[in-house]
């Protein structure tokens, strides 16, 4: 699986229908100065050579021309964006004033997987060189919502947020001198058909400022659930630890497997297992980490797969990974492009265990776990699992960001994500702007939280074991 990386200029788009990334791994970076600003003179770098705009101008609108699968809206209103925004990018000769434009042409798109990752972003984290930071940086503090509320979801132990006095349960009050409760209400302006997304949009930026640069700090005001009293906190970031790879043309990301087992009381009587995976994304790279995973829970009497937060990754990894936990060859879901049809097709696996032997796919229960901030490939996979009826998805509405695409490095050096199919799940239905809808909806609780009670998790434990008494009775 890789991404083409070849400069393009919009002529001769060729690409192989395997060769696809589902993902909404950066969002767009695309942003204009903001108003009441004094303009700054600008460095050197953020200056274009001379027709650079124009040109890359040129060949986003002939990738999407070419490429995206309404055709509709690239007969009536791509062509006539082109003629209307044109002219400007013939003036243009900075990389601000490009991005705005781009911005302003992409919005126009009403699908997700259409954005820009500044070439600025792909330098950075490749001259932080191999080894096992990505480049970026983290406090080990992870946001969701609780109720409207944004709240310190995960605190990694020994992390700088941890450290600081970040706890799990935490309200976020503020980062880096942004109110989050002015940006929250700002959500209940927008259509109701907006919020999910918008919503999705708020929490990928807050965890995203919470994630200064190695050595950066940032200023952080959180509110304690248990004293009521809040505190600005400056915390500084460190390196981003996990496998990391360098992906066709995105930047090298890195990409985190966890395991863990939840055991029954004594008292209980219950001496079985429940093993949770846990992974940041869809990448080749985690392959292995992801059999070990499997083989490492395959004495347990269910399995759970937490995709919260996972934004996607390399779509026909599901087409292996699914193979683990079905008996029989079934579909996750089928791929529409221009002009074939793929589907996912999943077929049974054996298991190797550290000890050799082997065995088939697993056959006890299965419960994936999805938020807001779940996506593309991580949504093929638990939609697909849910509709052929081999898993129970617990946890809030993922991203509804679901189309396959492609990344393509521009002439101006920044690189252009974009949608080339559709995709059904295996009823036919649409994932892009629905989401996943969890059979059993858990929301995080702030005052859970701080005891230590992730809600969604806890919900799936218990389906399994009661699925576990239940085969028992029988």
């Amino acid at each position: 699986m890789q991404i083409r990386q070849s400069r393009t200029s919009g002529a001769g788009l060729q690409f192989s229908p395997v060769l696809i990334v589902f993902a909404v791994l950066l969002g767009s970076a695309c942003a204009a100065n903001p108003a009441g600003q004094a303009a700054r003179p600008l460095p050197e770098v953020d200056r274009l050579p001379p027709g650079i705009a124009l040109a890359t101008f040129d060949s986003v609108w002939h990738i999407v021309n070419r490429s995206y699968v309404d055709t509709v809206f690239v007969s009536r209103r791509w062509r006539v964006l082109r003629d209307s925004l044109r002219p400007r990018a013939a003036w243009v000769d900075t990389r601000p004033e490009l991005e705005a434009l781009l911005s302003a042409m992409l919005s126009n798109i009403p699908e997700s997987h259409f954005y820009i990752i500044p070439s600025r972003l792909a330098t950075d984290a490749e001259l932080a060189g191999d080894g096992e930071s990505a480049g970026e940086g983290t406090i080990g503090v992870a946001v969701r919502f609780a109720g409207i509320r944004p709240v310190a979801w995960q605190v990694e132990q020994g992390s700088t947020g941890y450290v600081a006095g970040i706890r799990p349960g935490d309200v976020i009050e503020s980062i880096g001198g942004r109110s989050s409760a002015t940006a929250v209400a700002q959500l209940d302006r927008l259509p109701v058909a907006s919020r999910q997304r918008a919503r999705s949009d708020l929490l990928r930026r807050m965890n995203a400022d919470l994630s200064p640069a190695d050595g950066t700090s940032i200023k952080v005001r959180v509110r304690s659930p248990a004293s009521d009293s809040s505190a600005e906190l400056s915390i500084v970031g460190t390196p981003v630890k996990g496998t990391v790879s360098k992906f066709g043309n995105l930047p090298p990301i890195a990409g985190i497997v966890r395991v863990s087992h939840s055991v029954p009381a004594k008292e209980s009587g219950d001496r079985g297992c429940v093993g949770t995976i846990a992974f940041n994304i869809w990448l080749p790279a985690l392959v292995k980490e992801l059999e070990s995973a499997v083989n490492a829970t395959a004495d347990c009497v269910g399995i759970i797969i937490d995709l919260r937060g996972n934004p996607g990754g390399v779509g026909p990894m599901v087409m292996g990974f699914g193979g683990y936990f079905v008996g029989t060859p079934l579909s996750l879901g089928t791929m529409v492009m221009r002009d074939m049809t793929l589907r996912f097709a999943i077929n049974p696996r054996q298991r190797v265990l550290l000890d050799g032997t082997r065995r088939g796919p697993f056959a006890g229960p299965v419960a994936i776990l999805v938020d807001a901030l779940s996506g593309s490939t991580s949504e093929i996979f638990a939609a697909g699992m849910q509709r052929i009826g081999r898993a129970r998805v617990f946890g809030e509405p993922s991203a509804g960001a679901a189309l396959p695409s492609l990344a393509d490095e521009l002439p101006s050096g920044d690189v252009f994500v974009h949608a080339i199919a559709d995709f059904r799940d295996p009823d036919g239905k649409r994932i892009e702007g629905v989401g996943v809808v969890p059979d059993q909806i858990v929301l995080l609780d702030d005052k859970e939280l701080a005891r230590g009670v992730d809600a969604p998790l806890e919900a799936a434990i218990r389906w399994i074991r009661a699925r576990r008494e239940l085969a028992g009775a029988r």
